[in-house]
């Protein structure tokens, strides 16, 4: 399962021999080594903008009468997003975008693209939490089954026990 490594460390004159253990191939991702966003797929002359009024979201009434709704369409794909995150038109052009860039990145390299590391990465997590919380509960089980088996007892071999520790000389009983 592991492999041992060695290494040389070469700090001082006498050589120190390290070994270590190769971990598994499960190692989660951290989140600041995730891969970068893929704004280099959004071509401009690509997108066709438009510009909605927004039905649901936070602005109150404002929103109905306001065009900060967008809607991005990538032309050679179809592929269509909406987004109405905030109130402001230039926030939600901005986020639209990342939205698409995501999409067609999922649609090129299905595979590597950041969504799918990010759901890796999550589904690994879950799996962790799962293991040490199995972990947890089958310790506490063992302890228990442990505690019922040092409990239980014959009741005839502790009546025997009660009988022999009466029938017993007592040390005044045997000097007369």
């Amino acid at each position: 399962m592991f492999k041992p490594v060695i290494r040389h460390l070469a700090y001082s004159k006498p050589v120190i021999r390290q070994l270590s253990y190769s971990k598994p191939v499960f190692a989660i991702p951290k989140k600041t080594k995730l891969p970068p966003r893929p704004k280099w797929l959004i071509i401009e002359e690509e997108l066709d903008e438009k510009f909605l009024k927004g039905g649901r979201g936070p602005g109150g009434q404002k929103i109905n009468k306001t065009n900060s709704k967008v809607q991005l369409t990538h032309l050679p794909t179809g592929i269509v997003v909406t987004c109405q995150l905030t109130r402001s038109q230039e926030q939600n052009r901005k986020k639209a975008r990342e939205i698409l860039a995501l999409r067609l990145d999922d649609l090129q390299n299905p595979e590597t693209s950041r969504n799918a590391v990010i759901q890796d990465r999550k589904s690994k997590l879950k799996l962790s939490k799962a293991k040490k919380s199995n972990r947890k509960y089958r310790k506490l089980e063992e302890e228990k089954e442990e505690e019922n088996d040092t409990e239980e007892l014959d009741p005839e071999a502790e009546f025997d026990q009660f009988v022999a520790s009466i029938n017993k000389p007592t040390p005044k009983d045997s000097s007369t």
